[in-house]
């Protein structure tokens, strides 16, 4: 008889091994230059906005005098029309007066109570 052969087994423990990246400062700096360049549009879309698009305005364009024009030229007109109104006699006959109403009936004495 011959003998059996003998096996040894070894288990190891599987050991995991981890890296870590680290990374240097910095990243949050990439914000800041977002936040920075959205407020530099922001103002300019807003100046843009606030000039309409002109960057010099005659003082004879201002939207304020442009409105006491329009009511000048409206005073002018209503005032025309007056006048034209005071130099047209009326194309209608004036109407006659209502007739007087009639008096009221004079009242009547009720009978005498019997005794």
């Amino acid at each position: 008889m011959a003998i059996p052969e003998e096996r040894i087994v070894e288990t190891r423990p599987v050991i995991e091994t981890r890296s870590i990246e680290t990374r240097r400062g910095g990243g949050s700096n990439g914000f800041l230059y977002f936040a920075v360049g959205a407020l530099i549009v922001g103002v300019g879309v807003l100046g843009y906005m606030y000039y309409n698009g002109q960057l010099t305005q005659d003082a004879q364009d201002t939207t304020i005098e442009r409105s006491a024009d329009a009511i000048g030229d409206a005073a002018d007109r209503i005032g025309d029309s007056v006048g034209d109104l005071t130099r047209v006699p009326p194309t209608t006959a004036t109407p006659s007066p209502a007739p007087a109403p009639t008096p009221a009936p004079d009242p009547v004495e009720p009978p005498a109570p019997p005794t």
